[in-house]
């Protein structure tokens, strides 16, 4: 999956040394007069808190060859900044003796932040496979979030039916809904798509979103159109975007980031020592980007899906082949890396270029934060913050002056690399790609962050 599994996923690495203190376990085995069997064991971790702190399996065999196997497990993690992390699952798995398997998996995690913030999901899936090849699959999830700013829920299912050919059938569905103190909102959809052995045939979807008292319209859509690729880019209607954007902004609750309070929690967090309370957030118009950058006056906007399209592992901007896609990420690449190896003096100045939030395809909410700034040579610099987590890395990165390309990386990563344009960092919602490789190159979208009814402290 792509890097933005920093969320939850990345709570779940454990270091595989905590797995070393186990302090006790037990096991047996029983045998029944028919040839059947049992057999069951726990394992207790020690002390440290990181890992198992409950866990047990077990497996039953019939007479005549069919396994009935089932694992629980749970746990809880305490961060360094005085959060914890706590989860649970339990999975269990039937195969008959003439070869049909079925299988079932639960599972949860809990993030407690220490400035009060919480964060759960649950999920769960389901399957069966027979001897031929044939697949049936279902799988549910529901996450909630609760912090100062509101509450927010996210409800996804989806199933898979898929013969033994390659042909298959797959739906889903998921309704969202977001409370602030600035009105509640609404939203869902659900859509299938038919896959016939070959690849891809067609997809339909229902959407819509009710947004009150902000003023956001109702609005749905129902297609029916070839799937879209996992990687490259892809058209986005514009009034989606738009509405999109409302939808993540009426959902943030994390507006007291990138403040004094917030710098003195977040040690390693790049930050402008005379900047006030909320530089930060501050907004940079075209006008003001060309003046401080020296930029040209008529900007380039980066609109990708639209005017700069990956199409057969090529690049085209305004319909032209410009570049092989491996070559393009590449370029981003070396923009990246000339304004990171760049050393602006200690008395620059840095205009701000905002809080943005990154959000993938028809994702409503978003806990994945750039803040950014430019020098006048075209430097960027700023910060990545898992809000999930709250956790922050610095970023770095610059812009090409001739194409007003602007690319950044995470922490002196090579990849991913994050590009747009410049002009498009003045936008309320914009476009930009995420190179996870140099051959895998996705769009996803930006979302200005701005809230009118924080108090400037």
């Amino acid at each position: 999956m792509k890097y933005f599994q920093f969320a939850i996923i990345g709570l779940l690495l454990i270091d595989t040394n905590a797995f070393a203190q186990i302090r006790g376990g037990r096991g047996g085995a029983a045998i029944g007069p028919r040839g059947g069997a049992s057999f069951q064991q726990s394992a207790a971790v020690g002390p440290y808190g990181a890992g198992v702190s409950r866990g047990q399996s077990h497996a039953a065999i019939g007479p005549a060859g069919g396994i009935n196997r089932g694992s629980a497990q749970s746990g809880s993690i305490a961060t360094p900044r005085g959060g914890t992390i706590n989860y649970g699952g339990a999975s269990q798995s039937r195969t008959g003796p003439g070869g049909v398997s079925a299988g079932r998996s639960v599972g949860g995690v809990q993030v407690n932040t220490a400035n009060g913030r919480t964060m759960t999901k649950v999920g769960q899936a389901s399957g069966i496979q027979g001897p031929g090849g044939a697949r049936i699959g279902q799988r549910s999830s529901t996450g909630i979030a609760s912090g100062p700013g509101g509450t927010a829920f996210n409800h996804r299912q989806g199933g898979a039916a898929i013969g033994p050919q390659g042909n298959g059938f797959a739906s889903g569905s998921r309704v969202g809904g977001v409370s602030t103190p600035f009105g509640t909102s609404i939203g869902g959809s659900r859509g299938s798509v038919a896959v016939g052995p070959h690849g891809a045939v067609a997809n339909r979807s229902v959407g819509g979103m009710n947004v009150n008292p902000g003023g956001v319209a109702v609005g749905g859509y129902r297609t029916g159109a070839v799937a879209t690729p996992r990687y490259g880019t892809y058209y986005n209607n514009a009034g989606f975007v738009r509405t999109q954007g409302a939808y993540v902004r009426q959902g943030f609750g994390h507006y007291n980031s990138f403040t004094p309070n917030w710098y003195g929690t977040h040690a390693t967090a790049w930050r402008v020592p005379n900047w006030t309370a909320r530089t930060a957030w501050g907004v940079a118009g075209w006008s003001t980007l060309n003046r401080f950058c020296s930029y040209p006056v008529t900007p380039i906007y980066y609109d990708y899906g639209s005017n700069i399209v990956y199409q057969d592992d090529r690049v085209y901007i305004d319909g032209n082949d410009v570049a092989s896609a491996v070559d393009y990420s590449q370029q981003a690449l070396q923009i990246a890396n000339a304004g990171r190896a760049a050393n602006p003096p200690a008395d620059v100045s840095w205009q701000p270029l905002g809080v943005f939030a990154l959000v993938k395809g028809d994702e409503q909410e978003s806990q994945h934060i750039f803040q950014l700034a430019i020098s006048p040579d075209g430097v960027i610099r700023g910060n990545y913050y898992n809000a999930v987590t709250d956790e922050t890395e610095p970023l770095a990165g610059g812009v090409d002056k001739g194409t007003q390309r602007a690319a950044w990386t995470i922490n002196n990563r090579k990849f991913p690399i994050f590009e747009t344009g410049i002009a498009n960092l003045t936008q309320d919602e914009t476009s930009l790609l995420v190179h996870f490789d140099k051959d895998k190159t996705q769009q996803f979208a930006l979302v200005r962050l701005q809230d009118e009814n924080q108090e400037q402290k």
